[in-house]
């Protein structure tokens, strides 16, 4: 056997028992969401859609957050991001193979295409694929420029949960704890943004909705808040 193959064998069956262990746990959580995800807005005749942004080490619970409809996830075209790739097409998912960076062209394209042919949304974790840790790339800026979509962004809170040792921290929720989620608001990049303006005021503008959205997150777990569904 090839090393390439074994490698291709570690990466399959990895991936499987990364969807199973997932869907595992994710039937046992309780989720409460202040928030209507836009695929089901559209199924009400709302004519909306956004691009989704959120936390790499969100994507255990996030990506179940907004499933729905047709979806398409910047994923890492690195080998690192092969497992996660893998796991979300099992789940339906569209994907955009590529970094979250500017130099992410090949993604990037992809996604204006997606935005183009589709009706559906678009999910960008805005300091993917390799960090550094909550640093808001300019990935997703560039990707809300060219498509025209706004951003959304999407903040959890996972009171009991464990944390991955890797670079992003990823947040597992414990088995049959509680889940928080929320939108935050919905912010329209111009098209015509310069470089300068989607560096600074605009990258301080998402963080600032991101930061919000985990804040309403929080609130809808403590009951200040309504809830949309459970």
């Amino acid at each position: 056997m090839t090393s390439s193959t074994r490698e291709e064998l570690k990466i399959r069956w990895t991936s499987r028992l990364a969807r199973l262990v997932n869907a595992s746990f994710q039937a046992t959580y309780r989720v409460r969401a202040a928030d209507t995800t836009y695929a089901a807005r559209r199924a009400c005749g709302e004519d909306v859609r956004c691009i989704y942004a959120t936390w790499h080490g969100y994507l255990w619970h996030g990506i179940h957050a907004v499933r729905g409809g047709d979806v398409c996830v910047m994923v890492s075209s690195h080998r690192d991001g092969e497992i996660i790739a893998r796991v979300l097409s099992m789940m339906g998912f569209s994907l955009a193979r590529g970094s979250s960076t500017r130099g992410g062209a090949a993604a990037l394209r992809e996604f204006v295409r997606f935005a183009r042919d589709t009706e559906g949304d678009l999910v960008v974790t805005m300091d993917g694929p390799r960090g550094p840790y909550r640093e808001l790339k300019d990935g997703i800026l560039y990707a809300a420029s060219r498509t025209g979509m706004p951003i959304v962004p999407l903040g959890m809170w996972v009171p009991k949960a464990w944390h991955t040792k890797s670079w992003d921290r990823m947040i597992v929720g414990k088995p049959f704890g509680r889940v928080g989620v929320a939108f935050g608001e919905a912010l329209t990049v111009p098209r015509d943004a310069s470089r300068e303006e989607l560096e600074s005021t605009w990258r301080t503008r998402v963080a600032a909705a991101m930061d919000a959205a985990e804040e309403r997150a929080r609130m809808v777990l403590a009951g200040e808040i309504a809830v949309d569904r459970v």
